[in-house]
């Protein structure tokens, strides 16, 4: 883990040395960085030392972006440089935390579109403007995104960003991470609907940050919502990718599985199954599984 924080003169000192200080005393490596490399003054007279200049930052060496409030913002805005960065972590998924002032840059990377985010009260028209949900809260979090509005905000504000940075317990796999996009996908879900959907049944926004109970609420949810079934005789999403799953760990190709739906249930494919159907086809799938586990064991 590694942190950039971008600031310039002018800048709130609290907004900037409390993630610093925070950051060092977990042992987690951030350079701070400005237009140009030496000191930046804060509003009440703070001096600090910048490490990189805009022109020096490579941003794959990062995994968060911090960007404080102050006055800084309006000079870091007008830079074509920060602006670009700025798309790079958005573009790369990483994580952006901004806080006061600090999204009016975000606004000027045009990266806000679609996002719910909150900031100083008087930055909100801009957010607005920027096709950006507002939302006057201690802090937001919106997948990669945290924001906060004023210094009182910064406990709030750290305690969202030190989760993005400690690594969760009981992560999903691959498979699993998988398996949620495609429904994603295959349910024409904007990006918004499906944040809200997450944070709705399971309290996160990003599915990263899913442990396996949440996972299974997530597939409860869908599996019990009329709109996410596949067909009208009740097949759910989560039979037809489970079936998908089991396939997949048989090794079965399309023209097998045909096979097997045609000889059994007198049906050429899944979609074509109702909901009671799939379950055995799902239980008949996982006897074979068990059958090929128990002939394949060597004799003792």
């Amino acid at each position: 883990m590694k942190a950039l924080l971008i600031s310039a003169d002018g800048f709130e000192d609290s907004e900037l040395l409390v993630p610093y200080y925070r950051f060092l005393e977990e042992e987690i490596e951030i350079d701070i960085a400005s237009i140009k490399t030496g000191p930046i003054i804060g509003k009440h007279g703070y001096h600090v030392m910048t490490t990189r200049s805009l022109d020096q930052i490579d941003t794959s060496l990062y995994d968060l972006l911090i960007l404080p409030g102050g006055k800084a913002p309006a000079l870091l805005r007008n830079n074509e440089k920060m602006l670009a960065l700025v798309r790079q972590f958005f573009k790369d998924g990483k994580t952006v935390a901004a806080i006061c002032h600090g999204p009016q840059i975000l606004v000027s990377a045009g990266v806000l579109s679609g996002r719910r985010a909150t900031c100083y009260r008087n930055v909100a028209e801009e957010l607005e403007k920027a096709g950006c949900s507002y939302s006057d809260e201690q802090v937001v979090v919106d997948d990669n995104l945290i924001t906060s509005r004023v210094p009182a905000d910064l406990p709030a504000f750290m305690r969202e960003i030190m989760k993005k940075c400690r690594k969760p317990t009981g992560l999903l796999d691959k498979k699993k991470l998988a398996l949620i996009h495609i429904v994603k996908r295959d349910l024409h879900l904007s990006d918004q609907r499906y944040r809200d959907i997450l944070q709705q049944v399971t309290g996160v926004r990003s599915a990263k940050d899913l442990d396996g109970k949440a996972f299974n609420r997530l597939l409860r949810y869908f599996a019990r919502s009329k709109q996410y079934q596949i067909n009208s005789y009740g097949l759910t999403f989560r039979q037809k990718y489970f079936i998908k799953h089991l396939l997949a760990d048989l090794h079965w190709d399309e023209a097998h599985f045909h096979n097997f739906l045609k000889k059994y249930y007198q049906k050429t494919g899944i979609d074509e199954l109702n909901k009671r159907e799939a379950s055995n086809v799902i239980e008949s799938l996982k006897n074979i599984i068990r059958h090929t586990i128990r002939n394949n064991q060597p004799e003792i």
